[in-house]
């Protein structure tokens, strides 16, 4: 693995308590340092399309859409916002 040398900048406390850390488990410094930011950092579980879609059907169960609420809101805002005409009516 490529490393690249980075400095930063650690108050007094932080500094002690990553040098006890790497005493004690007989490593490095920055060693610990990279853990430590690994652990931080590593990547987050990317919500999958099918966590997403199973959240919206518990959400739908738990909050069930009102009998006669329309199903064509999102291509008619306008028309339920400000009156205006339906643009999209079905045939």
């Amino acid at each position: 693995m490529l490393m690249r040398r980075t400095q930063i900048y650690l108050d007094e406390e932080t500094k002690a308590l990553a040098q006890w850390q790497a005493k004690i488990e007989g490593t490095s410094m920055s060693h610990i340092l990279r853990a430590s930011v690994k652990a931080y950092v590593k990547p987050k579980n990317k919500n999958k399309v099918s966590d997403f879609i199973q959240r919206i059907e518990a959400l739908n169960k738990k909050y069930p859409t009102p009998p006669g609420t329309p199903t064509d809101i999102a291509m008619e805002h306008d028309h339920y916002l400000y009156g205006t005409p339906k643009k999209y009516s079905k045939k």
